[in-house]
């Protein structure tokens, strides 16, 4: 089964998509927004998808890239959607956004920068895709692009395969594995401590500048 629903408050706030399908591939996702500007728990990140666990109020660029601006700000795409588009069979959804907002402001204050956000999530069998594309519409310079791969995972392994840098979360549970097949800029890969979270699990955190 796959499903695709609405769900708003009286202000018409929240929107919320959920997507499922058979065993351990069910998985939901929301788009919404939180106290906060782009609060991890608020973003739209894979909820049950293996290895995936977002740190729970946290300004944090969860599976979603932030924006570093020239004047200081830090801007991302992740809170409610301009548009939502669901695919008939269910299995995918895109998501536009125009309006983006300041990491860390009060919600429901919007940037106008001029960058159009557009992101489709799809399932293959066992494989979520996510694509992303920016477009601007006028000229703005970005000091840096950074997001994070949360998971609860609790080693990382680096290897080379075919001649790029791969890395995997892996636990007695199962593996995440994670790599940058093409970047136009420099690429750091560090390793962030691990995050608790207010109920007292660890999240472990393998995040990508760029």
């Amino acid at each position: 089964m796959a499903r695709f629903e609405f769900f708003r408050d009286t202000g018409g706030k929240k929107i919320w998509s959920l997507v499922s399908a058979p065993r351990r591939n069910s998985f939901c996702a929301a788009v919404c927004h939180g106290p906060k500007a782009a609060t991890s728990d608020y973003e739209p990140v894979p909820v049950g998808f293996p290895g995936l666990a977002a740190p729970v109020e946290r300004i944090y660029p969860c599976l979603a890239p932030f924006l570093e601006l020239e004047d200081g700000r830090t801007i991302a795409a992740v809170d409610g959607a301009d548009e939502i588009k669901p695919a008939a069979d269910g299995m995918s959804v895109m998501a536009v956004w125009k309006r983006w907002v300041v990491a860390g402001a009060r919600a429901g204050e919007w940037a106008d920068e001029g960058i159009v956000s557009e992101v489709t999530w799809s399932l293959e069998g066992k494989t979520l895709q996510r694509v992303e594309t920016l477009t601007a519409s006028k000229a703005l310079k970005v000091r840096r692009l950074w997001l994070a791969v949360p998971s609860r995972y609790d080693r990382l392994e680096t290897t080379e395969v075919n001649g790029r840098r791969a890395d995997r979360l892996a636990s007695n549970s199962g593996a995440l594995d994670v790599q940058v097949k093409r970047s136009d800029w420099p690429v750091q890969i560090p390793r962030l401590p691990p995050v608790t979270v207010p109920w007292g699990e660890v999240i472990e955190g393998l995040f990508r500048c760029i």
